[in-house]
Parts: structure tokens; C-alpha cells; sequence
């Protein structure tokens, strides 16, 4: 997970500024929102990290390799590749048993509650992938949204406004399972950081003034 100390916010004008009037308490939250964002993209470089991957997506497709196993494939490496579209997902995942080839597309969250704009627009995205790929691989394919924390797949459809399916949703379980990687060792690598950015908030909070001052008062 990404650390509030590394990231930089707005120092002037934020709209947390404005919000509570005061400038340091202003800039801290504005941190903790960039965060938030990087978290995201930090998840995903992790599962990169850990997963067997393809480097040369195309010298592997023409080899017509049969290897069994499980391979990801990033969104830099599908740039490069002929299967580069306007707009790549998260990761794709091949599959390869001896009864067959599976390709699975899929988009990464961190989060689970999206708007129903970002959610159209997101699930378009993983669709046109699906089909400009299509005759380009001889595999089979599907489409998922993976909201890495929820283990719920109703609440992962509620949060997409019910414009996916419950097939379509996928837990961050789920993900590490077919990616052969364990998932409570992803989450306990997380938690380090939550503790580390739990210190880090406290002790700049305490650093303000105003701050200083309210608990002061409130435990006189």
C-alpha cells in the first residue's frame, strides 16, 4: 500500500482547506486523498510482481506455445504487443490446460462503490478489448471487474450499479487463485503500511496547532 509521507497533495488551495480553514490540516488530508489514489496502481504492481508473467506477448503467441500454466500479461507489455488497443485493462491472465485456453480481462479496484458513468464507461472499455481481441487470440475469453477487498460479489455488482453481472465480479481471492499466488500474504503485506501511514497521520495531526489546542481543551 502507498504511504501518506511519500505523497505529495496540494499545499495551497485544496478543497480540505476550504473545508476545515486551515491550511496544514488542509495539505494533510489533500495527502491522504493522493494516497488513496496511489493505492490503487501500488496493488496492482504488487500482484505484477508476484504472478508469472509474459514479457514478449507476441513472441509467445507466435510460438503458439502449449505450455501449461497460468500467465499475466501487464498493460505496458500489451501496449508493445498486437494485442494494443486504444485503451488496455488492468491485466489479462492466460490460462492453459490440456482442455483448453482461457483468457481472462480484467479491471482492478481497490475500491467497490463507482458511479454509474465510471461504471458504463469502464465496463465498455473491458467489451471493446474483448472483442478487438478476438481474432487475434484462439482463446476463449471473459470480462471481470476484481474489487481486491470485497469478498462479496452481490455488494461488488451493488457497487457498480448493477450494470455487471455476479459473473462479471470478482473477489481479490478469487484473482489470486487463478493467478497460483496467496492472497492473506498480499493483505498482510498491506497492513504494515496501514500501520505505518496510522502513525504518520497521528503524529502530523499532532504537529498542528489547532489541533493541539482541541485536545488540550477536551481533556482539561
Amino acid at each position: 500500500m502507498a504511504l501518506i509521507e511519500n505523497s505529495k497533495g496540494r499545499s495551497v488551495g485544496s478543497g480540505y482547506e476550504r473545508l476545515f480553514g486551515n491550511n496544514q490540516l488542509g495539505f494533510l488530508f489533500s495527502r491522504v486523498q493522493a494516497t488513496i489514489i496511489t493505492s490503487g496502481t501500488e496493488l496492482e504492481k504488487i500482484i505484477i510482481n508476484l504472478s508469472p508473467q509474459i514479457d514478449d506477448l507476441d513472441k509467445f503467441l507466435d510460438n503458439n506455445s502449449k505450455t501449461q500454466g497460468v500467465y499475466l500479461i501487464s498493460k505496458k507489455v500489451i501496449k508493445k504487443s498486437k494485442l494494443k488497443s486504444k485503451l488496455e485493462p488492468d491485466l489479462v491472465i492466460l490460462k492453459i490446460d490440456s482442455n483448453s485456453r482461457h483468457c481472462y480481462i480484467i479491471e482492478l479496484k481497490d475500491g467497490d462503490s463507482f458511479d454509474t458513468k465510471k461504471s458504463d464507461g469502464e465496463k465498455d472499455l473491458l467489451i471493446k478489448f474483448q472483442n478487438s481481441i478476438s481474432s487475434k487470440l484462439a482463446y476463449t475469453s471473459s470480462i471481470h471487474f476484481c474489487c481486491f477487498n470485497q469478498n462479496d460479489k452481490k455488494k461488488i455488482v451493488s457497487g457498480f450499479k448493477n450494470k455487471i453481472t455476479e459473473e462479471m465480479a470478482m473477489t481479490g481471492e478469487e484473482l489470486c487463485a487463478i493467478l497460483e499466488i496467496n492472497f492473506q500474504d498480499i493483505l498482510k503485506s498491506r497492513a504494515v503500511d496501514q500501520q505505518q501511514n496510522l502513525k504518520y497521520f497521528v503524529d502530523e495531526l499532532l504537529k498542528i496547532d489547532v489541533i493541539k489546542k482541541y485536545i488540550k481543551i477536551q481533556t482539561n
